[in-house]
């Protein structure tokens, strides 16, 4: 391992440890913790009542594989939120804080270069989202395989890697906001506005005039997450419902997108920060 590769390594390392020792990781690990519990709750309370969950589909008899992707879909439907509210916590303040706070003084001074910096930051705040989703993952997979008497359906470790995905993406996208302001409330007020409000006002705008949903945005590429247990879209302009999981283009389709976010956010991300000024 050369000399940039240690130093690399020991950034990471370091920012890594920062993560997982601030109140902000435990915070999300006990919410992450207290939704598990619920959805474990909901699951054995209506796992042998699914006409309860959707009573339009007027069903006789299920089958034990649509029972779990019914409750895998629910399970994911809460999942994909976790990454957002952890990117914020770990990604808005990544670069905003060090101007602030004017830890960006002793930081800059260090013999690593900025871009090893930021990305080193970048892949700690990966791992720790990444640790705290893979709690509500291990809780969902105890509940159904006591619940489920099978294996787990495949629907549950596609869920997964595209989770993965999504996750670099939402924390890189953060990086790009953080990387625009100097102080933390600015980048935290403004990555909730843009993923909660304007993108949703956004589909809600073109599926309204235009009947097609932004596949280009990133939380209609995150629905995937879910998608592959049940194609469901829950848009109130553009409903519709299928007990198969999503194609292949579709699946390939939020990939592409979510790519497309991360190697953008980060790459302008990158440029903003090496071009930071310290006053």
């Amino acid at each position: 391992m050369n000399a940039g590769m240690r130093k690399f390594a020991a950034s990471t390392s370091y920012y890594f440890r920062n993560y997982y020792r601030s109140r902000s990781f435990y915070l999300m690990l006990v919410i992450s913790l207290l939704v598990s519990g619920l959805m474990t709750y909901f699951t054995f309370k209506y796992s042998n009542n699914l006409t309860d969950i959707l009573p339009n589909l007027k069903l006789t008899s299920v089958s034990l594989t649509t029972k779990e992707s019914v409750f895998g879909y629910v399970w994911a439907y809460v999942l994909i939120e976790l990454p957002v509210f952890s990117s914020v916590f770990f990604g808005s303040s990544a670069i905003s804080s060090e101007i602030e706070n004017r830890t960006a003084f002793q930081i800059f001074t260090l013999p690593i270069s900025r871009t090893s910096l930021l990305l080193s930051k970048y892949i700690a705040a990966v791992m720790v989202t990444i640790i705290i989703t893979l709690v509500y993952l291990v809780i969902q997979a105890g509940t159904f395989l006591l619940v489920f008497p099978a294996p787990l359906i495949g629907g549950f470790f596609n869920s997964i890697w595209l989770l993965v995905i999504f996750i670099f993406s939402m924390t890189a996208f953060t990086f790009m906001i953080s990387s625009i302001f100097n102080k933390n409330t600015y980048a935290y007020i403004s990555v909730f506005l843009i993923y909660f409000l304007i993108f949703n006002a956004y589909q809600i705008i073109s599926e309204f005039l235009y009947r097609s949903t932004p596949f280009y945005l990133l939380d209609t590429a995150a629905s995937i997450v879910e998608k592959v247990y049940l194609n469901v879209s829950l848009s109130p302009f553009n409903f519709s419902f299928s007990l198969n999981p999503a194609g292949y283009s579709d699946i390939m389709q939020s990939i592409l997108v979510m790519i497309i976010y991360t190697i953008i956010s980060m790459a302008v991300a990158l440029i903003i920060f090496e071009r930071k000024e310290v006053k």
